[in-house]
């Protein structure tokens, strides 16, 4: 960490009184954060972002609204219908359903492009869109969505529609007062079917912009084009189902109805953060192509399914496994891009806005608690200001929080807390930097071979973990089969990614179970469990413990490529096979080597047995020495020992695998 009074300059008096250097320290470092979020605005946009999710997660979600319902085609309705594409005489049976149930109207958020092709079969694919076609006039209330490749260049605007693009004018909204350059531009388009948007009652773009960090937090209410506006598709369905108007004006979409009005709130570019009421699967109600297909024959249920499906948004959405509309949202890492779509709905019928404000008020916020920094600062002793300092800090974030939760207002979290930060540590600089930087060179040394966790539990126990001593803990070994054979084959940029992602997901897998890494060595991973010990438990607990955590973690290994496996085979990669040996027993732990080169390491015999282990298992196998094996046997599945002659050991050594779950190994 560099030294904050390194900022300050050199010609300061040295008679200067300390408050006063502690204040010119304070206002050097605020300087520095200033330039530093002036310099480097993208840093300080990730963490802005990573920080609004945590807000957002942390307040209240806003009720789903009970007339948005998904239509999902999830697994169980690709495997009723055999694959993906399904025919387009399915998506008919399932809106003539929906028309039967009364739904208010039915939106898809698939683009039927192109006529459907039924293995070149011409007659039958004529078929199938005439179905869908039909299907869709008896229902009378279906809206489609517009693919769009949208810009930022306000050149593309033009004023005269292609023929293509016919059938979007009826669903154009007028600008009002918007100036339309100023907006996200639609530069090409991606329509359904002519003979199928003819008769929908309403089109709209389903175009999402993810934030700088890939998460999808806002859409484009709407978007330019030739002059017009182009809404959502979640803005179409709002406004059909309200039977609404809309006028845009800057900053806002005025939305009417009889007997109701709304104004929702955009920025300049048209945008709208969506205040996502739950996770995927949570919230809304959702039902299956499959099970509306199987309801259909069934009176009872299609009673059940007409009161609950009358006069609602129906959203027909495509969440089968393997989908590539698949995005991160602010609760969670990947979901269906229709949680979106229909979270943007649910955001304008619930009135449930999030309101950006400008940036002087996170100024002014900041400004207010530096004054209460410097007061405190000028009146207290240095021992008595540091944790009143530091709680003054807190209380910035919390007080954004506070605002947030109260009003929806989101000030700027990082700006201001950032600002106290840095004033407080220039306040601070001597001590607090002497500190800070002991603490970031051992929580660095520590987390080269520990997980955040056991890092921390170190530093805040005080162990030495540097100076050698004897332990009794377990050791793992694992080794790719056959890798430097796959390897002559593959270029090294390709080797590195590939490692890189292996490597990645095995020490996830040995830090989820309490384990460090202790080394790689190529492709291969030694990682031990049981050090340092926890406070207050014996060896013999500890041994059992680390053994119990090493096996655990063996076999998650194993899990977690046959994950990766399934992606690479998916992706048309190579897949591979692992070998994993662990063994329980007393090793010299410790920081060894010479002078100039030294490391932190496990030797002994039971090291060395650990990795023979290894390399006699099975490809695919997990192989436990007699004594692990005696340690977890009450909780895995293992197989008969077995005796096997092992390099450098003048006796055979009892060994016993591993039975892996069905699945979880090769």
């Amino acid at each position: 960490m560099p030294d904050p009074t390194a900022s300050l300059p050199a010609t300061l008096p040295s008679n200067l009184p300390r408050k006063a250097r502690g204040l010119a320290a304070g206002c050097a470092l605020l300087a520095l954060f200033c330039v530093l979020l002036a310099a480097f605005p993208g840093v300080f946009t990730r963490l802005e972002l990573s920080l609004s999710d945590l807000r957002f997660r942390l307040a209240t979600r806003p009720l789903a609204h009970p007339d948005i319902v998904f239509v999902d085609i999830d697994d169980d309705s690709v495997r009723l219908f055999g694959a993906w594409p399904i025919a387009r005489s399915a998506h008919a049976r399932v809106l003539d359903i929906l028309t039967d149930c009364g739904v208010s109207l039915v939106a898809f958020d698939i683009v039927f492009h192109g006529p459907s092709a039924k293995d070149g079969d011409h007659g039958a694919g004529e078929r199938e869109d005439a179905a869908l076609e039909a299907a869709i006039a008896r229902n009378g209330r279906v809206v489609f969505p517009v693919g769009v490749g949208l810009v930022r260049e306000p050149e593309v605007v033009r004023l005269s529609p292609d023929a293509d693009d016919l059938p979007l004018l009826p669903s154009l909204l007028p600008p009002g007062q918007v100036h339309v350059p100023d907006l996200l531009q639609a530069e090409t388009t991606f329509l359904p079917l002519a003979r199928l948007s003819r008769q929908a009652i309403g089109l709209g773009h389903v175009a999402a912009t993810p934030d700088a960090d890939g998460v999808y937090r806002r859409m484009p209410l709407y978007v330019g084009y030739h002059g017009q506006l182009l809404p959502s598709l979640a803005l179409t369905c709002v406004l059909r189902h309200l039977g609404a108007k809309a006028l845009a004006r800057p900053g806002a979409l005025d939305i009417t109805w009889p007997g109701g009005r709304i104004s929702v709130p955009t920025d300049d570019q048209g945008l709208l953060p969506v205040n996502l009421p739950a996770p995927w699967g949570r919230g809304f109600w959702h039902v299956s192509y499959a099970e509306l297909i199987e309801a259909a024959a069934d009176p009872a249920r299609m009673a059940f399914l007409r009161q609950g499906l009358k006069g609602k948004i129906a959203l027909i959405d495509l969440a089968a496994s393997g989908t590539t509309d698949i995005k991160a949202t602010p609760l969670s890492e990947a979901e269906p891009l229709a949680t979106l779509h229909a979270g943007l709905m649910n955001t304008i019928l619930t009135g449930a806005f999030l309101r950006q404000t400008p940036a002087w008020s996170s100024a002014a916020l900041a400004g207010g608690f530096l004054f209460l920094l410097t007061l405190l600062y000028l009146r207290l002793p240095i021992r008595r200001f540091l944790p009143v300092g530091a709680l003054v800090c807190a209380l910035c974030p919390a007080s954004v929080l506070g605002i947030y939760l109260a009003s929806g207002l989101a000030l700027s979290l990082t700006a201001s807390t950032g600002a106290c930060v840095f004033f407080l540590l220039g306040l601070l600089a001597e001590g607090l930097a002497r500190s800070a930087r002991e603490s970031a060179r051992q929580r660095r040394m520590l987390e080269a071979y520990f997980s955040p966790a056991i890092a921390r539990q170190i530093l805040e126990s005080g162990t030495d973990i540097m100076e050698g001593r004897g332990v009794d803990l377990s050791v793992l070994f694992s080794d790719i089969a056959g890798f430097t054979a796959l390897s002559d084959h593959m270029e090294p940029a390709e080797v590195q990614r590939f490692l890189g992602e292996y490597l990645e997901e095995m020490t996830a897998c040995v830090f989820r179970h309490g384990g460090a890494v202790d080394k790689f060595m190529g492709d291969g991973v030694m990682a031990f469990f049981g050090y340092p010990e926890a406070p207050g438990v014996d060896s013999v607990e500890n041994a059992r413990r680390s053994a119990l955590g090493a096996v655990s973690a063996a076999v998650d290994m194993q899990a977690a490529l046959r994950r990766l496996n399934a992606r690479w085979r998916a992706q048309g990669r190579h897949e591979i096979q692992i070998r994993i040996g662990v063994n329980t027993g007393h090793c010299v732990v410790g920081d060894m080597g010479s002078r100039s080169r030294r490391e932190f390491t496990l030797l002994g015999r039971n090291v060395n047995l650990g990795q023979r282990l290894e390399s006699n298992a099975s490809k695919g196998g997990v192989l436990l020495s007699a004594r692990t094996a005696a340690l977890v046997r009450a909780h895995f599945n293992l197989s008969e020992p077995a005796l096997i002659k092992v390099k450098g050991f003048d006796q055979e050594v009892e060994v016993v695998s591993v039975v892996l779950p069905e699945g979880d190994g090769a």
